[in-house]
């Protein structure tokens, strides 16, 4: 590192590229390692650390101070809950705590509106130094929370929404999810499922999970109310006939499916014991059975409408390299007209949407989301603690059309008239809440929370909730990235997917 930078800079060298950070003021800056080599005083790289307060004379009385936007703050407990930078998981980051005296809560309260730290000073009664060392505890790159600017920041600068920390790690796994040819096999994963009360709140949120309680963003409905109006317009949903759901969860949407209407067959398929047994306490009147959605234990043409809210992505996905077919595989790109190039090949998606052919009756409609794309290759999923890969739902449309169904795409938004402007707290907010309550002695739902809400759940006023659009990440899955395959098996004649369709992707 070049000695032109002052002593408090601290540099990290990752790859081709420098993070650098002054320690003193909070600035940071990435640059590339061969510009960090060149750094002399008047060169471009030098002028633009001294805009940022990293090199050069640095006049700190008159410095700005700003807030970073993720902290949260506990006005009646003076206690303070940031992120940790460097404690970073899977899941996201680890959250500390600091508790502050009297004059430093009276400081804290006084940066909700930007300062100079010589006008900080004034405000609370403290000198200059008292104050520049207390600034100085929150500037560090392990606590991230303040920054000294030569002038107020902008209502939207990106950097007090963002730590410099390392990359988001993988997940770590056990042993046996992945098969002889790499296939994913997630079958013990959800049959040995022990706690379903937490294990869509702590492993694999469902965007149904995250909006089960009524939200703005579905009129102030339940996911389950608003699915069943929804296809209720379409004239999926049947009168006297039987609703198959695959892949309940604990069973939210089963309790607010029947409870928007008269209450008709309902049956819930899924593989895990101690869902099914959640799922009856939660729906009563519906009927479990265990199966598995690539064999349905269900008779052929049995079925008026299927459901199965992402379940798709859980179900086996092959590595299919050009040099090594997988012989069901090729058959099916075969039979199917599929595409030929290597990668993840939805293979269980595949058979689930054959076996949702068998059982269809004759008008009967199927109903089937997931993350994906239309015509983009599956991705893994890598940091949940099982491998998940993305649909590629153009492919699925093929499936379903050779096997005589009417079928389209639709947008997981378009098809539930979900309001993507209404909000929810942002997801740093969630990690911080989900942290907050863990000292309290509580756990949260993983749900669509509101500020107001949250805050009410903590039982505890609460500085720092911010809330986004659901069109930005929150508490759950992004909604944007979800697509429904919506078929249809025809009756002699019919030619329609029926009236008031939303969108369809082609």
């Amino acid at each position: 590192m070049s000695d032109l930078l002052r002593p408090e800079v601290g540099c990290a060298l990752v790859g081709a590229r420098a993070s650098l950070w002054q320690s003193w003021t909070g600035r940071h800056a990435e640059v590339s390692a061969a510009a960090l080599r060149e750094l002399e005083e008047g060169s471009p790289l030098w002028t633009r650390l001294a805009a940022l307060q990293m090199v050069g004379e640095v006049d700190y009385p008159r410095l700005w101070v700003a807030r970073s936007r993720l902290p949260l703050y506990l006005p009646a407990e003076r206690t303070l809950w940031y992120p940790l930078p460097s404690q970073r998981t899977a899941g996201g980051h680890r959250w500390g705590q600091r508790v502050f005296s009297v004059d430093q809560a009276a400081l804290w309260e006084a940066t909700l509106e930007q300062r100079p730290v010589e006008r900080l000073a004034a405000r609370v009664g403290l000198t200059v130094e008292e104050v520049l060392a207390w600034v100085r505890g929150l500037t560090g790159r392990e606590v991230q929370v303040l920054q000294l600017r030569p002038a107020p920041a902008h209502a939207r600068d990106l950097s007090l929404e963002r730590l410099v920390a390392p990359p988001r790690p993988v997940g770590r796994r056990p042993t046996g999810q992945l098969g002889a040819a790499g296939e994913t096999q997630l079958g013990a994963y959800h049959q040995d499922l022990e706690d379903p009360e937490s294990h869509f709140d702590d492993r694999e949120t469902t965007v149904a999970h995250a909006l089960a309680t009524p939200h703005q963003a579905l009129g102030g409905s339940p996911y389950g109310a608003r699915l069943r109006a929804r296809l209720e317009l379409r004239g999926m949903v049947p009168g006297d006939g039987l609703t198959v759901e695959v892949g309940c969860g604990t069973g939210e949407l089963a309790r607010d499916w029947r409870a928007a209407g008269a209450p008709a067959r309902y049956l819930r398929v899924d593989r895990s014991p101690a869902l099914l047994q959640a799922q009856a306490r939660m729906a009563p009147g519906s009927l479990g059975v265990l199966g598995d959605a690539t064999a349905l234990p269900l008779g052929d043409a049995s079925v008026d409408l299927l459901i199965s809210n992402e379940v798709l992505a859980d179900l086996p996905a092959v590595p299919w390299p050009e040099t090594s077919p997988h012989p069901e595989v090729e058959d099916r790109i075969r039979r199917y007209g599929l595409a030929l190039g290597p990668g993840w090949k939805n293979l269980g998606a595949w058979r689930m949407v054959e076996e949702v052919a068998r059982v269809l009756r004759p008008g009967g409609w199927a109903w089937m989301s997931e993350f994906g794309a239309l015509d983009e290759a599956p991705q893994e999923t890598e940091q949940l603690d099982h491998p998940e890969v993305s649909i590629q739902f153009g492919d699925l449309r093929a499936v379903a059309e050779a096997l005589g169904l009417q079928a389209e795409v639709v947008r997981l938004d378009d098809a539930l008239g979900m309001d993507l402007g209404a909000r929810w707290v942002a997801r740093s907010v969630w990690e911080g809440a989900r942290a907050v309550a863990s000292a309290r002695g509580t756990r949260l739902k993983a749900r669509a929370w509101t500020a107001q809400a949250l805050e009410a759940a903590l039982g505890v006023r609460v500085q720092g909730l911010r809330e986004v659009p659901l069109s930005e990440p929150g508490p759950g899955p992004l909604p944007t990235r979800f697509f429904v395959l919506v078929v249809r098996r025809p009756v002699e004649g019919a030619v329609d997917l029926g009236a008031g369709s939303p969108r369809a992707c082609s």
